[in-house]
């Protein structure tokens, strides 16, 4: 099982995150679109986006950052 954070970045708007247990990528944006009862490519119009996939628990206590975080942080 991966954990999905999905967030959704506008220019006046931030929703996330929103974490969703499934098995795989398309499992999981079936279940934020069953969530936000759209259909998954009007939540890509949306700008909805998978900021990370977190395959394992860490092993230690952690911060976990989005992987766009992550880029920022080391830019």
């Amino acid at each position: 099982m991966t954990l999905y954070f999905f967030e959704r970045i506008a220019d006046d708007d931030f929703i996330g995150p929103v974490i969703v247990a499934a098995p795989d990528e398309t499992t999981a944006w079936g279940l934020l679109a069953g969530r936000e009862r759209a259909d998954v490519d009007a939540l890509k119009a949306l700008g909805w986006q998978i900021a990370q996939d977190l395959t394992a628990v860490p092993s230690r206590p952690t911060i976990v950052y989005p992987s766009h975080y992550r880029r920022a942080i080391l830019s």
